[in-house]
């Protein structure tokens, strides 16, 4: 079965090899207080760096999931936090945000349209942090990174926070034009769940608080990353793999080209077999997550018949659950994986049963 679910979704292939490896080492044994863990750790580090051209003076640090990030950034800042969201997960994190802090704004945007920067109203008198989903898996959006930076040019004395749960180690990320950005890793970098990465500018970890009320304050966190430890027990495992996956990779700029040129083609065999895009503009289109609309009546159809081709299709979300479905584009994905997509979606529009 090839998983094109947008998260979990297909495992990196050596993964299985990996995993064997981390057992033969025994290097899953080890504590993470340990010196081999350490020497694991540190390398996993510099290899995410290397890969995803994360520059040299931003901090690369771990927890479980995308979704304790929410928590972490949100616990380790006084500020107005100013969520713009045009779908479910940047909605997601805004209302978490509030069960921690007072003053959380909302800006919300059509997913058809671009973000009206000229319609942010803020106090420029107090401390603002904007939040920001670069790739919302929910509508298969994605905000251009011309448009994190000139949000950064607008306010260049706030700090700016993405999501990049559908982008980190897919999409080439200009990191200099946001301070903190956070992804798990079971979307682009092919990883079991369990895992997710946060990397941060150095006024980021300056303007944090300095306080550990919290066993994942990011202050904490920061601080056993600095003794190459982590806070707590971490997924040894995962950080594991992720070392290995990143090791076996091409640079993010190549993993990139692949992705977006595959994912152009993949829409425009669906446009010339009768479908329909969920997003209409290509500058809104994210690379690594593609929406298709379906009629009702013929989405379940679609999946059951894909299921039967060894293929499984990504349900729609939200508004959208009942009329499309969700193809992801991840580097995990070959490209023999989305020539049997495209030739299972072709007998499937002539009616093939075959």
């Amino acid at each position: 079965m090839i998983s094109f679910y947008p998260g979990p979704s297909k495992i990196e292939p050596l993964v299985k090899d990996f995993m064997q490896d981390a057992m033969d080492s025994q290097l899953i044994e080890y504590n993470h207080r340990s010196p081999q863990f350490m020497e694991m750790m540190k390398s996993c580090v510099e290899v995410v760096k290397e890969k995803l051209n994360i520059p040299k003076n931003y901090t690369v640090l771990f927890a479980s999931s995308a979704t304790e990030c929410w928590e972490i950034s949100s616990q380790s800042f006084d500020a107005n936090f100013v969520h713009i969201y045009n779908g479910a997960f940047g909605k997601k994190w805004a209302s978490y945000n509030e069960q921690i802090n007072k003053t959380v704004t909302h800006f919300s945007y059509s997913p058809q349209k671009r973000i009206g920067i000229s319609k942010i109203k803020v106090n420029k008198a107090q401390k603002n942090i904007f939040c920001l989903t670069n790739c919302e898996t929910s509508n298969t959006t994605k905000v251009h990174s011309k448009t994190i930076q000139k949000i950064r040019s607008r306010f260049p004395k706030s700090l700016i926070f993405v999501d990049a749960t559908s982008a980190m180690s897919g999409v080439n990320i200009n990191w200099l034009s946001a301070d903190f950005w956070y992804a798990s890793v079971q979307k682009c970098f092919g990883l079991p769940a369990g895992l997710s990465v946060m990397v941060c500018s150095p006024r980021l970890i300056k303007e944090m608080k300095q306080e550990d009320y919290h066993y994942n304050s990011l202050h904490s966190i920061y601080n056993n990353s600095l003794k190459l430890q982590t806070t707590h027990t971490p997924n040894i495992l995962n950080i594991y793999l992720l070392k290995r996956v990143m090791e076996n990779r091409p640079p993010i700029s190549k993993v990139h080209d692949h992705l977006r040129k595959r994912g152009n083609r993949l829409i425009k065999e669906l446009i010339r077999l009768g479908f329909t895009p969920l997003i209409g503009n290509s500058q809104l289109q994210s690379n690594t997550v593609i929406g298709v609309k379906c009629d009702p009546d013929e989405l379940k159809q679609i999946k059951e018949e894909a299921v039967e081709k060894g293929i499984l299709l990504g349900n729609g979300y939200g508004p959208w659950k009942h009329n499309s479905f969700r193809i992801a584009n991840f580097p995990a994905h070959s490209d023999d994986d989305f020539e049997h997509l495209i030739t299972f979606l072709k007998s499937f529009k002539k009616g093939d049963k075959s």
